[in-house]
């Protein structure tokens, strides 16, 4: 045991050597440049591995990492071994520099030998164009794959429209044929006679048709009360006016307030103002809350109260009240009829245009 320390001391032992600087007859410029020369080949061996060791912790994903680590120790070692070439110029510690370049000699052997193996792996690895052809590829697929759920989403939107457009007919169908079955049974029970019974009843339904062309004309979403009353009014040829700010009304409240306007225009024209030369004049007010809507018939013949209500005031005073959730009244004035209708505003009625 005592050997093998007197050994070691004498490995390390220094009072017998000379520092490398007397081989150089310690001349300045041989000196300095070996020293500068080791500085700088030392510090540009520590940088490259310390580059090396950031790259490595940040790309944790990097394949045979443990190579890589093994250069950065085998170049860490290399830049010491300068170092040590600077510091032996003037004191002759060979003893630690033998070591040192021990150490890096069995870490540049083992690095040298696993490298071989790894070399048919590292050149296997897939090459920039050949990632950038497979990253091509992939996203070709992905656009295919996108156009192709497009489609069929395409395809289930179409029909679910298909279907909600059946159901929406199908729903119109069956009020338009409530709406001529009432008016038919109305008209049958007021008419003094099939004659009459025919002729009010097609005149009904023509106005019934001229409704629903003007909803066809907004694709059933509604009509405004403005389109609505010259469509009612216009085919008459008389004088008539509409003050007011413009409503939205739905389509089935579209569909009472134009059957409504026809029979106002049919009595104007049999009995009231439209009879003498008169006019009718249509004033809408609103508040926030409420539409006020007037029918007033000047310049024809007074109009006494009827005696009963026939087809026309029923259908104001229970059908379009009923549908406006509102009131209807009926004033048999001696100067024309005015009729007012009273409703709250809602979805189902908005106001769209200031007057």
């Amino acid at each position: 045991m005592a050997g093998f320390s007197e050994s070691i001391r004498y490995f390390f032992e220094t009072n017998a050597l000379n520092p490398h600087g007397i081989c150089l007859l310690w001349r300045p410029e041989l000196i300095w440049t070996h020293a500068i020369s080791d500085l700088l080949i030392g510090l540009a061996y520590f940088s490259i591995p310390l580059a090396l060791g950031v790259f490595l912790s940040r790309r944790r994903d990097v394949r045979f990492s443990w190579a890589v680590w093994m250069f950065v120790a085998f170049i860490l070692l290399c830049g010491v071994t300068h170092f040590m070439m600077i510091l032996t110029l003037w004191v002759p510690v060979y003893g630690i520099e033998a070591l040192i370049k021990a150490a890096t000699a069995a870490v540049s052997v083992v690095t040298a030998v696993a490298l071989w193996p790894l070399l048919p792996k590292a050149i296997a690895l897939p090459s920039t164009a050949a990632l950038q052809a497979s990253l091509a590829e992939r996203d070709a697929a992905l656009v295919d794959l996108r156009a192709a759920m497009a489609t069929m989403v395409e395809m289930r939107e179409h029909e679910a429209r298909q279907k909600l457009l059946l159901d929406e007919l199908n729903h119109r169908v069956k009020n338009t044929l409530a709406s001529v079955q009432s008016v038919a049974v109305q008209t049958l029970s007021d008419a003094k006679g099939m004659a009459e019974a025919r002729h009010l009843f097609l005149d009904r339904l023509m106005a019934l048709s001229a409704t629903h062309n003007l909803l066809v004309r907004h694709e059933w979403e509604g009509a405004s009360l403005r389109e609505l009353v010259d469509e009612a009014l216009k085919p008459y040829g008389q004088a008539y006016a509409y003050a007011g700010p413009d409503v939205q009304l739905d389509a089935n409240l579209a569909v009472s307030l134009g059957m409504a306007l026809h029979e106002l225009a049919t009595n104007a024209l049999k009995h009231g103002a439209w009879s003498g030369g008169g006019r009718v004049d249509i004033a809408v007010t609103t508040t926030e809350t409420v539409l006020n809507f007037i029918w007033h018939e000047s310049g024809g013949p007074p109009v006494p109260e009827p005696g009963k209500r026939g087809f026309g005031s029923r259908l104001l005073e229970r059908g379009v009240a009923s549908e406006v959730d509102g009131d209807v009244t009926l004033d048999f004035a001696p100067g024309g009829l005015i009729c007012m209708i009273q409703a709250p505003l809602s979805v189902r009625m908005q106001v769209v245009e200031a007057a």
